[in-house]
């Protein structure tokens, strides 16, 4: 997959925010590919996949954060019922809430809310 060095909606700062919660939804997908047979179901232009627009765009990489955050479900995109509602919750945010689970119960973290907003919708 080619990275999206040129799109009008990524920016350096998305790219690099956006690559560090694709490292964590890599590893966290394996893990749940290799112990508990459950497939990397994120979609092809996923949020949470290294390369894809959406993971560059700072945009949607903010709403990322503050859904896993404050675990509010991130819906995918690619998977829409017919009458274009988000029809799943993303691979991906279920992949970091996995991680962000563990940490909170292992190390007693109380994650505080993010001091924005979501982005309206497009």
């Amino acid at each position: 997959m080619t990275k999206p060095l040129h799109h009008s909606r990524t920016t350096l700062e998305g790219r690099k925010l956006g690559a560090q919660f694709a490292q964590v939804a890599d590893e966290e997908c394996r893990t749940l590919a290799e112990k508990h047979d459950e497939p990397d179901e994120r979609c092809l232009s996923c949020a949470f996949r290294a390369g894809t627009v959406p993971n560059g765009c700072p945009q949607t990489q903010l709403d990322v954060a503050k859904a896993v955050f404050e675990n509010v479900p991130f819906m995918c995109h690619a998977h829409q019922d017919a009458g274009g509602s988000h029809a799943t919750i993303c691979h991906g945010w279920f992949a970091l809430r996995r991680v962000v689970d563990r940490r909170v119960a292992t190390m007693g973290l109380q994650l505080p809310p993010t001091p924005y907003e979501f982005s309206p919708p497009d």
